[in-house]
């Protein structure tokens, strides 16, 4: 796999096309669209909004809790064709042994639950050397807000 730069989630804003999640890494700005109803799980992390019921990313977080797993960090490590694929590191420790699990995941949950546990995200640089720069449409954004 190539390097890692970390990332940072800058913005959830809706777009056309659902939402627009702008992420930051490397010098550069991109984008992942994701579907309105995902999209606005992910505003509600962004935002460190809390339900009062549990909603399913909280709902994972207090399933890893309860089984001692920790996520470590969401990479997001392939894109192709504006389809980005990520994945979790988490680890858990027992009474019996330790492990480190990777786990595939979509854009949408892996971010919103990197988003809930304040874990850091990656990007790998061959995403980076793939995608756009964003950063002038986020500039415009920003201004409108």
């Amino acid at each position: 796999m190539s390097s890692l730069q970390q990332a940072k989630i800058e913005e959830v804003a809706p777009s056309p096309y659902g939402y627009a999640v702008f992420v930051s890494a490397g010098g550069k700005v991109f984008v992942i669209y994701v579907e309105r109803s995902r999209g606005a799980a992910l505003l509600a992390a962004f935002r460190g909004e809390k339900s009062e019921r549990p909603l399913t990313h909280e709902f994972i977080v207090q399933i890893l809790d309860g089984f001692g797993a920790n996520l470590l960090s969401t990479t997001i490590y392939h894109e192709d064709s504006g389809t980005f694929f990520t994945r979790m590191t988490l680890s858990m420790r027992n009474e019996v042994a330790s492990k480190i699990l990777e786990i595939d995941g979509r854009p949408s949950d892996t971010l919103a639950l990197a988003m809930r546990t304040g874990t850091p995200v990656y990007v790998s640089k061959d995403v980076l050397d793939k995608v756009a720069d964003m950063s002038e449409a986020l500039r415009k954004i920003r201004g409108a807000q």
